[in-house]
């Protein structure tokens, strides 16, 4: 079982201390506001060293299960980029602007609820850069978001890779909830078994394996293709760019709470 742990933090520590879990790869990072002004933040996390260092860590043992699931308590409908609302599918519908396009999702136990601000910088890209009848390869595809938020604005054919086996399964469901499960396509197929090229790519996963993916990132791209790269921290992009990604022109940079993503092209 992956350790849960907690730590508490000063409220304006609590940002950082919460994107330092998300690094280490949780599925969920809960936040509880405490009677003296701190915060408490619990996650599941597997590499407690990630984490160790700036605040005094407390491995707990819980309802597993329960901690999986106690974010959702909690979940509230996210709106990014221009027209894009992702609202938790077991949560009541509330009103939206016409213009709006709302997804509906569930993403059980993978990553990609649309809380997070990578989450949210990766679908914006991809609503300014998508063109109707692009293809797209989302990698570290998750819940689906990406996936299900292209096809929504007209990709014609999207391919979501994930290594979790679970994230395929969870894609699906979300596609079809989402009446795009004819276009959405999920696989565990690696990166490097991947054939073809994409109009777009996109891959919100995290410095370290963004740089291992690179050259299948890269050839992946069709001639005039955009790549989309997030789950990076700011600091992160320029060492990450001139070292893995010297072929390709950074077109865009968008920001979020500390976070970047940054969009290529040839």
């Amino acid at each position: 079982m992956v350790p849960v742990v907690q730590l508490v933090v000063e409220r304006a520590e609590a940002e950082l201390a919460a994107d330092a879990l998300w690094q280490a790869g949780p599925s969920a990072v809960t936040e509880e506001g405490m009677s003296d002004g701190r915060v408490r933040l619990t996650a599941d996390v597997a590499d407690t060293t990630a984490v160790a260092g700036a605040w005094a860590l407390t491995i707990i043992e819980p309802d597993h299960e329960a901690h999986l699931d106690a974010w959702r308590r909690w979940a509230r409908p996210v709106r990014m980029g221009q027209r894009i609302v992702v609202h938790p599918a077991w949560q009541p519908a509330v009103p939206s602007a016409l213009e709006d396009l709302v997804v509906v999702l569930d993403p059980g136990r993978t990553f990609g609820s649309g809380a997070h601000p990578s989450t949210q910088l990766a679908v914006a890209a991809i609503e300014t850069h998508l063109r109707p009848g692009d293809s797209m390869l989302d990698v570290g595809g998750g819940s689906g978001v990406l996936s299900v938020v292209a096809a929504r604005l007209g990709a014609a054919q999207v391919w979501a890779i994930d290594i979790d086996p679970t994230a395929a399964a969870v894609t699906e469901a979300n596609a079809r909830a989402n009446g795009v499960h004819t276009v959405v396509v999920a696989t565990d197929t690696p990166l490097p078994e991947m054939e073809g090229v994409f109009e777009l790519v996109t891959a919100n996963i995290g410095a370290r394996v963004l740089r291992e993916l690179a050259p299948g990132l890269t050839n992946r791209l069709a001639p005039g293709g955009v790549l989309v790269l997030s789950g990076l921290l700011e600091a992160q992009v320029d060492p990450l760019l001139a070292k893995a990604f010297p072929n390709l022109v950074e077109v865009e940079r968008r920001r979020l709470q500390g976070w970047a993503a940054s969009v290529l092209t040839r």
